[in-house]
């Protein structure tokens, strides 16, 4: 039975999770290859995830060029949530996108087998730690992902209009939806809790 949920960062501030309490939560951990840039709002968003009882995930925007820097990216990714290790319970994503135009304007390659090899180096090493990993990443984005990419789970972002509804069904395709980001990015997960855990 599908329910609801939201991502948040530290771009939303200080936002009071109580009113989330019979939802789930994604939080984004951090971004880049280094620990210094954690999210501001990381610690604050899990210790009220757990006053409320709200189960959560965890993402990290990706800014990896390369094969060897995802390496690192995934490490600093993992050192950073492992205090909250057996606290997760929504899967631990790998965020690929280009949403602020950093990577086309850095010579990052647009090519399907490239970004491929990237996004696989990450997820493999979260799942390797025993997380439930998966791929965050616009409708769009897929056709950057290759087959082997299908080994690990799917949240991705599809807004259609963005007027708060959902409107394309993606429960075949994905375990997460988001489905709007106006005010806040609204999720829709179709997978029960216990299939984060496995």
């Amino acid at each position: 039975m599908a329910f609801y949920g939201i991502d948040i960062s530290e771009h939303n501030g200080r936002i009071d999770l109580s009113a989330y309490r019979d939802q789930f939560v994604m939080i984004r951990a951090g971004w880049g290859w280094s620990a210094d840039q954690k999210d501001k709002m990381f610690e604050r968003n899990i210790e009220e995830c757990l006053k409320y009882k709200i189960p959560f995930g965890v993402y990290w925007y990706s800014y990896a060029p390369d094969q060897e820097t995802a390496e690192t990216e995934a490490d600093v990714f993992l050192e950073v949530i492992r205090p909250f290790k057996d606290k997760i319970s929504m899967g631990v994503w790998v965020d690929q996108e280009d949403a602020d135009g950093w990577k086309v304007k850095n010579g990052f390659r647009m090519e399907r087998k490239y970004i491929s090899e990237i996004t696989s180096i990450m997820c493999e090493k979260v799942r390797r730690e025993g997380y439930h990993a998966g791929i965050y990443c616009s409708y769009s984005w897929l056709k950057y992902l290759d087959d082997f990419c299908q080994n690990y789970d799917l949240w991705i972002a599809h807004w259609g209009t963005n007027d708060g509804r959902v409107q394309k069904d993606l429960s075949k395709i994905c375990s997460v939806h988001q489905y709007a980001s106006k005010d806040l990015d609204l999720d829709i997960c179709f997978r029960d809790q216990s299939w984060f855990s496995r």
